[in-house]
């Protein structure tokens, strides 16, 4: 077939595409292409006919896209038996970039191409799915030491799990640094993109493939476009003449910057790339990546167990029957609607009898304990219309294991979404319970010793030592009992442990102190909050995290610390500070109104009375908690009133808990060491020094409103000033007798 007759073909009419003229295929025309508003609607194709010492060229847009170019009505048709066949496929799985340093140029280098014939298409189109989620999924597999990672989600699944038995296997995990190239390409737009070339004569093939695979060997790098010869040859010229995709090469994706390296001269388009990068910083997919790094490599030091499956007994449900007609409840056959058995419970959801309401049965509870003899059975409202749950306690109770927990696409992507992330564990259907600290703004956790309490701590801290990048984590700790945290010491995102009541104190005082020097620097920015802010700036503003434990002890030693804790939950949250408070013994004098009106959100394990579950909750709860991290959270926000939960454990061994902090410390040993500075709290007597000789005031009772506190300590503070020559009683009233040069000193 000669090439004469395409140039001289009469043009099929084409009413899905626009066709046209253009002298060159260049960064210009590509940036046109890329920077269309449709690019995501439809497909655009450049196309070029290079002949001995001729070529035309042509680009197609979609109907609804008009470009200002000439227009033509060039449409192709081809004998396929006449011609010879390729295209360019990439050699990897998308996500592996090529080297966009270089640039192939690709129409300019085929068009100079001596005495041969050549037909090339290049098609593109914006993909806008979940791509980037696919993308970065296969490059954490990748990072695990997957190095074959498949595009298909199921073979990837069998692969990571068959990478984690050899792990095990082989006591050897293997966990790759981040590669720059890889983030940025995720970073940028992706195009699907395929190029296709038709030689009139066979005889050329072999210096064609020769040539042009030099040419892609410029931008080969952690991947390669491989020059494949076609076969089915029928099928792929009927895709040239309709301009389609084929569909076998859905994910074959480029970014802008690969695109340009191919096409161009020019090695980007900065205006287009810039934007586009400037654009997506927003959505952190580089600290996602980031995050995940350090997710991924601490799952790998956790141990790995399977959850054990316990069938429900029979004789358990005939049991429920029995109560009913035992207390007299009903002596109808109970409609059982669902059983389901989560990791301490199981539930069983029923309609009510017709002749009974819910307030006999909830009224019968403590008789139907007894006649089942199992006073942990709890009873609540069901979620569908006329049906109740009862939770009754497993023989053997199962394991929530964290490892399981991390590892699920569930939490994974919950990282990707929120600032703090942190685990509260399985609901009672079975379903996660996550939160985000910096959403809740500050929770109160409760429970007895032995409830839970501080296994849930622990995993709180785990959950945000490796998803949050370390240098955007700044937490301090407050431990009186002086062995909760000690583990943590080494982390550098752990600036502070304190143990000593009054050291504490200082702690939460210089809290306020930063909140009030973090407000500054937010007004100064014309932000409301710290998300806006780090989002300006490239320096960030790290969230500190601060966790009292025996919160209860603290106040009976110090009880001044309740001012600074209140001053905190009240405005701290925008400035990224945000407080957990945990305590054994939540009493009324402790857990005051105040402090529980800026704690919505609140965490119990099992307590010791009722009435401190009304203390945490405000009422009594509805279920009887069994102890070793069954527990029920009241969380802002939450569509249900109470939700149940167990929470999980990193390991049941101490020695192996032991050693997994020590190596989650030599993972973090190149993040940058947080601190923070305690601040003294200054004394009354100095406080009125300065308040004197900033205000220049003396009467008892304007400095009483200015310090806040009571009249009789002004006057017994004023009477230290007058022994200290400060100021003098003239008749009823004081005066000022300081220096100039003392006053200075201390004013503001």
């Amino acid at each position: 077939m000669s090439f004469s007759r395409i140039i001289n073909k009469t043009p099929l009419k084409n009413e899905k595409s626009n066709v046209y003229y253009v002298d060159e295929i260049n960064s210009k025309v590509i940036n046109e292409v890329i920077q269309s508003r449709f690019i995501s609607e439809g497909v655009y194709t450049l196309e070029q006919l290079s002949l001995s010492e001729y070529s035309e060229r042509y680009v197609i847009s979609p109907s609804f896209d008009k470009l200002p170019l000439t227009k033509s009505e060039k449409d192709w048709q081809f004998d396929y038996k006449e011609v010879t066949a390729y295209e360019l496929e990439l050699s990897k799985p998308f996500f592996h970039p090529l080297d966009t340093k270089q640039v192939v140029n690709l129409f300019e280098f085929i068009s100079n191409l001596k005495n041969i014939t050549v037909l090339t298409q290049a098609l593109i189109c914006k993909r806008c799915d979940n791509w980037r989620e696919i993308a970065i999924s296969m490059y954490e597999d990748f990072l695990k030491g997957n190095s074959t990672v498949s595009e298909i989600k199921l073979i990837r699944n069998i692969q990571a799990k068959t990478l984690s038995v050899l792990n095990k296997i082989s006591n050897y995990a293997i966990q790759k640094d981040p590669i720059e190239e890889v983030e940025n390409k995720i970073l940028q737009n992706a195009y699907r993109f395929e190029c296709r070339f038709l030689l009139p004569e066979e005889k050329h093939s072999n210096y064609f493939e020769k040539e042009l695979n030099k040419q892609l060997d410029k931008i080969g790098l952690f991947n390669e476009l491989v020059l494949r010869k076609v076969n089915n040859k029928k099928q792929f010229v009927k895709f040239i003449e309709y301009r389609e995709f084929q569909t076998e090469l859905v994910n074959q994706l480029l970014s802008e910057s690969e695109i340009f390296s191919l096409l161009c001269d020019t090695q980007t388009n900065p205006v287009a790339i810039n934007a586009n990068l400037k654009q997506s910083k927003p959505t952190s997919i580089i600290k996602t990546i980031q995050k995940n790094h350090y997710l991924n490599s601490a799952i790998s030091l956790m141990p790995t167990k399977q959850r054990e499956e316990e069938n429900v007994n029979s004789e358990t449900l005939d049991q429920l029957q029995f109560a009913f007609k035992r207390v007299k409840i009903t002596d109808k056959k109970l409609k059982i609607l669902d059983v389901f058995q989560g990791t301490t419970l199981i539930k069983v959801q029923m309609t009510i009898p017709q002749d009974v309401n819910y307030s006999s049965i909830q009224k019968n509870l403590k008789n139907i304990q007894a006649a089942l003899g199992n006073e942990n059975i709890s009873l609540e409202i069901g979620d569908k219309p006329d049906t109740i749950n009862f939770y009754l306690p497993r023989e053997k109770r199962d394991i929530l294991w964290l490892r399981n927990i991390l590892e699920s696409e569930q939490f994974q992507k919950h990282c990707e979404n929120v600032e703090l992330p942190f685990i509260i564990g399985e609901n009672t259907h079975g379903e996660l319970l996550l939160g985000c600290l910096a959403d809740l703004k500050h929770i109160l956790v409760a429970g007895a010793t032995g409830s839970g309490k501080s296994v849930f701590l622990n995993i709180l801290l785990i959950c945000l030592l490796t998803s949050v990048p370390p240098e955007l984590l700044n937490i301090v700790l407050v431990d009186p009992k002086q062995v909760e945290f000690t583990q943590y010491e080494g982390f550098p995102q752990v600036s502070k442990i304190v143990t000593n009541p009054n050291k504490a104190v200082e702690l939460v005082h210089s809290l306020c102190e930063e909140m009030e020097k973090r407000y500054k620097i937010l007004a100064e920015a014309k932000v409301k909050n710290i998300i806006q802010y780090n989002n300006k700036n490239e320096t960030k503003m790290p969230y500190v995290i601060c966790i009292i434990d025996e919160y209860a002890d603290l106040m009976m030693t110090n009880n001044e610390v309740e001012n600074y804790v209140v001053r905190l939950s009240q405005k701290a949250r925008a400035a990224g500070i945000h407080l957990v408070l945990a305590t054994q013994k939540p009493l009324s004098t402790i857990v005051t109104s105040v402090l529980k009106g800026n704690l919505p959100s609140a965490i119990s394990f099992r307590l010791k009375t009722s009435s401190d579950y009304t203390t945490v909750f405000g009422k009594g709860i509805p279920y009887t908690l069994l102890g070793k991290g069954d527990g029920v959270c009241k969380l802002e926000g939450q569509q249900r009133e109470y939700e149940r939960f167990q929470t999980p454990v990193m390991t049941l061994d101490e020695n192996e808990e032991e050693e997994i902090y020590e190596k989650l410390k030599d993972m973090f040993k190149d993040a940058p060491v947080m601190d923070f500075e305690i601040i003294k709290e200054e004394s009354q007597i100095d406080q009125l020094k300065r308040i004197i000789a900033t205000h220049n005031e003396a009467r008892i009772s304007e400095l009483q409103k200015l310090m806040g506190i009571r009249i009789n300590a002004v006057s017994d503070l004023v009477k230290e000033l007058v022994e200290e020559g400060w100021l003098e009683k003239q008749g009823k009233r004081y005066e000022i007798v300081a220096g100039e040069d003392e006053l200075s000193k201390w004013r503001e």
